[in-house]
């Protein structure tokens, strides 16, 4: 692995790669989200071909702080406000970008606004949750919210994934994980509790098997839910020293997950070593398209701590606060203003 690091003067508070323009091709753009700044941005870079650092292609100022980012295309994305609104960004041509749509008042407290905390896509959907318990739910094509959950756990949530088309799963400070059915008035389909109601960081679901989701909890520990099961998780692993801030599944070799936390790490989780036709009972229709085995997570071999782990960069003294990977080639945003690129992170 080489691993380079890039001062950009800002405290970074997400990462994502630009999915690239085909389901096999690469993609070397991406865009990063300050926080904690008088004056926020929104930037797109481009990684050359050559060894050199990531250039700046475009900057967009944004109100608040940027808590998260997801894309709903290929060329377009939503972004989390600190101030409780949510944007939606558009890359032209050029990669430069263009403001589509804005819910400036998405997540609010009585008589002033609530930062929204993470976000969530799925089609033409963005799910988004926040400081004032609220689920909300968009489409990039409406300007009132096509609904709102509000509460949904009686305190502050932090994480929101899809593990279905039309089911979710919030989690927040006090350990709770919900299932939500949003073709359903009724209340969540299920409540889960994290180990000794460790509050969750960040949430992430199987690239090609939704209902595996792996958490990151404030105690270090990753987490793996089967979410057709619900009564336990099925595997708790420690790492990190202190909160992990956000957790991802390798898109097209999910045996790798990578998850970064305010105690300076960056862990790459390898299950690979339990991806053999011995663990799973039918091996020749359990294949993903990347050819690892999905149910690699669930193993016998997971379930008892038989994973590698990896530190990817060397220790920071600040938080890493947001990692995403492509290809051969991750990326990291940090509180000391820098952005991590690591080339080479997977051999295949």
């Amino acid at each position: 692995m080489e691993v380079t690091k890039k001062y950009v003067a800002r405290k970074i508070k997400t990462v994502r790669w630009k999915p690239p323009t085909t389901d096999y091709g690469r993609t070397d753009v991406f865009i990063t989200g300050s926080w904690d700044d008088l004056d926020n941005v929104v930037e797109v870079w481009q990684v050359p071909e050559t060894e050199e650092d990531p250039s700046r292609l475009h900057q967009l100022p944004h109100l608040g702080s940027v808590n998260d980012m997801q894309y709903i295309t290929r060329d377009m994305f939503a972004a989390g406000s600190s101030n409780g609104g949510v944007k939606l960004y558009q890359h032209d041509s050029s990669n430069h970008l263009e403001e589509k749509m804005s819910w400036d008042r998405a997540h609010t407290f009585v008589g002033s606004s609530a930062p929204c905390t993470a976000l969530a896509t799925n089609g033409d959907q963005i799910a988004s949750v926040g400081e004032d318990g609220n689920l909300v739910i968009l489409n990039p094509n409406q300007k009132i919210p096509i609904r709102t959950i509000e509460s949904v756990g009686g305190c502050s949530v932090y994480a929101v994934v899809y593990v279905r088309a039309s089911e979710v799963v919030t989690a927040n400070m006090q350990g709770h994980l919900k299932l939500w059915d949003l073709r359903s008035a009724q209340s969540a389909r299920a409540t889960l509790l994290s180990p000794d109601q460790i509050a969750v960081c960040d949430l992430a679901s199987h690239p090609t098997q939704q209902h595996l989701v792996a958490a990151g909890g404030e105690d270090g520990a990753l987490a793996i839910w089967d979410m057709r099961n619900t009564s336990q998780p099925f595997t708790i692993i420690s790492a990190h020293s202190g909160p992990i801030s956000e957790v991802r599944f390798h898109p097209g070799a999910p045996e790798h997950v990578f998850t970064c936390g305010l105690d300076g790490q960056l862990i790459h989780w390898d299950a690979s070593a339990s991806a053999r036709p011995t663990h799973i009972p039918s091996f020749k229709n359990t294949r993903d398209p990347s050819g690892g085995s999905i149910n690699v997570w669930l193993s016998s071999d997971v379930a008892r701590g038989a994973i590698e782990t990896v530190s990817v960069i060397p220790y920071s003294p600040l938080p890493i606060n947001s990692v995403d990977v492509e290809g051969s080639t991750l990326i990291a945003g940090s509180d000391n203003e820098a952005i991590y690129m690591v080339r080479q992170v997977l051999l295949y």
